[in-house]
């Protein structure tokens, strides 16, 4: 008798409403969440840990948590500006506001 047993990442979509990503400023970005789970047979049983949401966009596939700073290595030195609408700290490469979705004058 054998047994295949693991822990494999999961991918969970918070929010099915499509919000404006902050970089390419279309309504493709949704906030997410990636839970790990223990798998038995390649069947998902139970919940092992509890990922951190995150918004991310579908199309450039950029990631920005939701409470912390952007956590792609692409960009390393990233300087901050607010969001003239809502008031929100964002990095100044964003051309929408993630938090309300206006266009961030330049």
């Amino acid at each position: 008798m054998f047994l295949i047993a693991g822990v494999t990442p999961k991918l969970k979509v918070l929010d099915s409403t499509p919000k404006p990503c902050p970089v390419c400023g279309l309504h493709q970005a949704y906030y997410k969440r990636v839970d790990h789970y223990f798998n038995l047979f390649f069947i998902p049983i139970l919940r092992v840990k509890k990922g951190e949401p995150f918004f991310m966009c579908e199309r450039c596939e950029r990631t920005v948590h939701e409470f912390k700073k952007e956590h792609s290595s692409a960009w390393p030195d990233i300087q901050e500006t607010t969001c003239h609408h809502c008031g929100k700290k964002l990095e100044k490469i964003f051309e929408y506001c993630p938090y309300c979705g206006t266009r961030i004058s330049k």
